[in-house]
């Protein structure tokens, strides 16, 4: 197991890169390298600004979070610091594959609970996992609880008319790709049933 959190950034969602290819990069994408006390943002010589920008956004994002705590650091493909390499056991490989379908594949595919975070800053839909936890919801954002068989959208009582709007979007998207195998629960902040919360940890 690493002792960090990758992230793929692709088409405005920013999704969890499995253990087995951490080791991976896309010359045409940006990837979040989330140690805890530094974060880092990858970019390959083909990523787009929309790809850098909402890397960037994301990386604030999450410091923010940790009440600015964190150092986020830019990285750019094949000018990577030795310390972001030892990460990956002193190398990494780029590749021009492209991850996304490999990514959906195996999120779709593993019969695992996970937790989804989405809001939306300067335009830009932030969509990450967090741990699955109660502690991990926030009134002021909406979020989706994967269980496979069942998606629930948990909606905070802060959260926007269009964060809510992009999360049935997004859920709906799972209903089609797993050809309607789970149904969509709307989960009300403050009226949250039991079943949801023993879903979280």
């Amino acid at each position: 197991m690493t002792d960090f959190r990758k992230y793929h950034i692709q088409r405005g969602h920013v999704l969890r890169v499995p253990e087995d290819m951490v080791n991976d990069f896309g010359d045409g994408d940006c990837y979040l390298i989330d140690t805890g006390p530094i974060i880092y943002l990858w970019c390959g010589s083909r990523a787009t600004v929309d790809e850098r920008f909402i890397g960037a956004v994301t990386s604030v994002w999450r410091d923010q979070d940790r009440k600015g705590v964190a150092r986020l650091v830019t990285v750019e493909a094949r000018s990577e610091p030795p310390a972001f390499l030892d990460l990956f056991g002193g190398r990494i490989n780029i590749n021009d594959q492209d991850t996304e379908g490999i990514l959906k594949k195996v999120i779709l595919e593993k019969h695992e609970f996970k937790l989804f975070r989405l809001n939306i800053v300067g335009g830009v839909h932030l969509f990450v996992d967090v741990p699955r936890s109660k502690e991990s919801l926030k009134s002021d954002d909406v979020f989706i609880l994967d269980t496979f068989d069942k998606i629930y959208i948990w909606r905070g009582g802060s959260s926007t008319g269009r964060e809510k709007f992009h999360a049935m979007l997004i859920a709906r998207r799972y209903d089609y790709e797993r050809a309607g195998a789970q149904d969509i629960v709307l989960v009300e902040e403050g009226e949250e049933t039991k079943e949801f919360l023993d879903s979280l940890k």
